[in-house]
């Protein structure tokens, strides 16, 4: 039981860190979020901060991104090619690009063991809020959520198209096709609801045969 919580809690923790991102602490890699240089101190006021303004947060975030990029082209222009190379692979095999990032934040755990200590300690503290308070759990959620989602709808329309969410919302740009289920190139917030809801369901774990 113990050995399935703590694989819960990297998988959980690989999902929030996307594929190729630890490398952004690398010196020739780009900015992360707050990872190498950072004090564990600095690094949990700056967690704080984003959880208070994710909008602000994201848009620090992709400036320095963009910044990196004019000084660093060649090298940003090769880490973009291996992403979008990356995204198709995870794209056509699911489950085995889960289970390279599974293995990939156990080699992070293992190089940075206080970081990712760090990390599962900032997980399990928040689950036990959640566990404790579902109701305002549920309602911060909705919060970030609505947050970013007026953020990244610039036209005000109230909907989502495809640029907005390749600029924006990169993960709802890579799942779009299926997130839009009426095909109008344009995405609601009650398609969003829906496309989680359904991602959900199946990742519930199966009931064994014997049990059916």
């Amino acid at each position: 039981m113990k050995k399935l919580f703590k694989n819960k809690v990297l998988a959980v923790i690989a999902l929030l860190i996307p594929m190729g991102a630890t490398g952004a602490l690398a010196a020739d890699g780009p900015p992360g979020f707050a990872g190498k240089g950072f004090s564990p101190e600095e690094r949990q006021a700056r967690m704080e901060q984003c959880r208070a303004d994710p909008a602000k947060c994201r848009a620090e975030f992709q400036a320095r991104r963009e910044q990196w990029c004019k000084d660093n082209a060649e090298r940003c222009k090769e880490m973009m090619a291996k992403r979008d190379a990356m995204m198709a692979e995870c794209k056509a095999n699911p489950e085995k690009c889960r289970s390279e990032r599974m293995a990939h934040m156990g080699e992070m755990c293992k190089a940075n063991p206080e970081r990712c200590k760090e990390m599962k300690a900032n997980f399990e503290k928040r689950r036990a809020e959640c566990q404790a308070n579902p109701e305002k759990c549920r309602a911060e959620r909705t919060a970030r959520f609505e947050q970013r989602f007026k953020g990244a709808d610039a036209d005000g329309n109230g909907t989502i198209s495809r640029a907005e969410a390749e600029k924006a919302m990169p993960r709802l740009a890579r799942h779009f096709d299926r997130v839009d289920a009426n095909k109008d190139g344009q995405v609601t917030r009650d398609e969003i609801m829906a496309a989680r809801k359904a991602h959900m369901e199946r990742r519930k774990p199966r009931p064994e045969p014997s049990k059916i």
